[in-house]
């Protein structure tokens, strides 16, 4: 046979723990920030190491995610060797 009984709401639900932004979110984060940073507050070029197993798409697809995200239009994102450079275009980086 099912007992029944009583308790306080706040002893049986389970407790919430803060949810944390999905790692995907941390790094588009990441990305916005240091475009900001970098393109908006100091009116310098972005750049990005590229490590040996990043994919230089996926990177520039990031930045231009965040550049979007951030209501930059005219974003210029080159590749340069193991670089990838995101400026606004009339800065453009010479050659290095």
């Amino acid at each position: 046979m099912v007992r029944f009984t009583s308790a306080p709401v706040e002893e049986v639900l389970p407790r919430h723990s803060p949810r944390r932004p999905s790692k995907r979110a941390q790094i588009q984060k990441q990305y916005q920030e240091a475009l900001r940073s970098a393109v908006l507050d100091n009116r310098e070029a972005l750049v990005v190491e590229l490590e040996p197993d990043d994919k230089a798409l996926t990177i520039r697809n990031r930045i231009k995610r965040a550049a979007e995200l951030l209501g930059i239009e005219d974003i210029a994102i080159r590749r340069r060797r193991d670089r990838i450079i995101a400026f606004l275009p009339g800065t453009e980086p010479s050659e290095g």
